[in-house]
């Protein structure tokens, strides 16, 4: 066999090779690596969800836990292994159309098919409003300060209601808490004072909100209470 030939049979078998190693490249499924990927940070998205959002799976755009995660940030481990640090926006409450996150992102629940999952796994409370002023970004700052504070009356908070009257009110287990009334474009902002006046309220009074049947914040220089 003269060289001729023999660099012929080389040059066929280095592009087969060449031709093989393409193919199985453009098949392997980058995405696998993910599967084993450890996740951390997610208390309420599952950890499939989050390797489908990083995975731009489609059908996870109708997953509404894939609408809380916040950010992610991915730390290689080893070659193949990576750990996945997951913030999430967590619910604060909702209302007859949105769920409002933590972070001010309004997400329109009953676009999402298995909304039902997350208000059964938890408790987040209602708002219901009979008023006639917008006060949803009041109500969030309200329950960002509850969450930032540790508050206990958030355990047990599952309505928070604006009357007909324009009254703000509240109701953690037994305990009806009034905050502020006649409300207007003009002092929906005292809301938050409430708040900060109530927490400070609890943690100085030792009460249990257990043992409260009722509290009442609408006076500026003092606060009622009736025990059960």
């Amino acid at each position: 066999m003269n060289n001729k030939i023999k660099k012929t049979i080389y040059v066929l078998i280095l592009a087969g090779t060449l031709t093989f190693i393409g193919i199985d490249y453009l098949n392997f499924n980058i995405k696998k690596p993910y599967q084993s990927n450890l996740v951390f940070g997610n208390k309420l998205v599952p950890s499939s969800v989050v390797v489908s959002y990083l995975d731009n799976d489609k059908l996870n755009n109708q997953n509404i836990f894939s609408s809380i995660i916040d950010d992610l940030k991915i730390v290689n481990v080893s070659s193949n292994k990576s750990m996945i640090i997951v913030k999430e926006s967590l619910p604060r409450f909702f209302d007859n159309k949105n769920i409002y996150l933590s972070s001010g992102v309004k997400v329109q629940y009953k676009d999402y098919p298995n909304y039902n999952l997350l208000l059964r796994k938890i408790v987040i409370p209602e708002f219901e409003s009979d008023g006639n002023i917008d006060i949803s970004d009041n109500i969030l700052d309200l329950m960002n300060l509850l969450s930032d504070s540790g508050s206990p009356i958030l355990e047990r908070l599952d309505l928070i209601r604006l009357s007909e009257d324009n009254t703000l009110s509240m109701k953690s287990g037994n305990c009806e808490i009034i905050i502020l009334d006649k409300i207007s474009k003009d002092n929906k902002n005292k809301i938050y004072g409430k708040i900060m006046v109530l927490n400070e309220f609890i943690a100085q009074s030792g009460e249990s909100i257990d043992s409260i049947a009722h509290i009442d914040l609408r006076w500026s220089d003092r606060i009622f209470i009736r025990t059960i």
